[in-house]
């Protein structure tokens, strides 16, 4: 998961700031599909890996949120966000699965 979050990052940082014109918005779709095919079956294994999830998920919440104010066009706003709002979502899931095991209970399985 961290390999793939430096690869995020990494493109994310390369990308330009844009003013609404689409070009970071396809980079963060790319990266969704990138994260997407690679970890369709990834879960949260420890309290680090949840950590690096909670970052990811505000900062998606934080692209949308600007992308929600520099957008005029409703139609470009909500092709914009989809994919973004869709990684929000699943990572959101996995969250919640990992919180709502014990401890204890992971352990058991591991085992």
């Amino acid at each position: 998961m961290l390999r793939l979050g430096r690869e995020f990052r990494q493109s994310e940082r390369d990308a330009p700031d844009s003013a609404g014109d689409g070009r970071k918005s396809s980079m963060i779709a790319r990266n969704v599909a990138l994260l997407k095919s690679r970890r369709s079956d990834h879960i949260i294994a420890n309290d680090q890996e949840l950590n690096v999830t909670l970052d990811r998920i505000a900062k998606f919440q934080r692209q949308v949120s600007h992308l929600r104010n520099v957008k005029t066009n409703p139609e470009d706003y909500h092709g914009s966000v989809s994919g973004s709002l869709a990684e929000i979502d699943r990572m959101q899931l996995e969250v919640r699965e990992y919180l709502s095991t014990h401890p204890a209970e992971l352990a058991k399985s591991d085992a």
